[in-house]
């Protein structure tokens, strides 16, 4: 029976939104007003989520699996702050476009890139450690109940529009196990109204036959 993992669906939803925003970006005519500012509109909060993931991982389980292995944390953690200092850099470069006049847009639009991109590659790499590292220190030391009430309380820290944000990500990041699986959790912890937002969720976030069969066998 697999074990309760704190890190894959959260990583996958990661890796989602950083190959669509990825995408999108780069195939923005930044000498386009207007699609600049629409591209960097969209790029603000995929920062944004990163950085939050960062966090609720220093908050929640970092202080938990120190104990075990102080110097892998210490190293997650020194990645972390690599990571914090390319954020910014990108946020920097996000800012760089919006006030860059018509001449200067397209070298600014690609900077943008070359900045996300740089950032992308880092921190796609920071998870992929993390899956294989920290995550079977979790299994070794931690009952599956201990993982799910540190899960519950990242779920409960966060404002219901944050934890909807990181939802559609994991609609759109998952595959058909992984999501009957986070609904059927859903629907026997959750109450009603919670339990409906997440549906409404899935239906938007989902091409219909795909939901159909995803509600269906979570017993929705």
């Amino acid at each position: 029976m697999p074990r309760f993992d704190l890190f894959t669906s959260v990583h996958k939803a990661i890796r989602a939104m950083i190959y669509e925003a990825g995408g999108r970006l780069q195939t923005v005519d930044f000498a386009d007003e207007r699609a600049t500012v629409t591209a960097t509109g969209d790029l603000i909060p995929v920062l944004s989520m990163l950085r939050d993931h960062h966090d609720v991982e220093e908050r929640f389980v970092f202080p938990e699996v120190r104990p075990f292995d102080a110097e892998l944390i210490d190293d997650l953690q020194a990645e972390h702050r690599v990571i914090e200092t390319l954020l910014a850099i990108a946020g920097d470069a996000v800012v760089a476009a919006d006030a860059a006049g018509p001449a200067d847009r397209p070298e600014a639009g690609a900077e943008l890139n070359r900045r996300f991109n740089e950032l992308v590659a880092v921190y796609l790499k920071h998870l992929a450690r993390e899956e294989v590292t920290i995550l079977p220190v979790t299994w070794e030391h931690f009952a599956d109940a201990q993982l799910g009430a540190i899960q519950g309380a990242i779920m409960g820290s966060m404002q219901p529009d944050l934890l909807l944000q990181w939802l559609r990500w994991m609609f759109r990041g998952l595959n058909r196990w992984e999501l009957v699986g986070l609904l059927a959790g859903a629907k026997a912890n959750m109450p009603e109204p919670a339990l409906e937002a997440i549906t409404e969720l899935g239906a938007a976030s989902m091409k219909p036959a795909a939901w159909q069969v995803v509600r269906e066998q979570a017993g929705l």
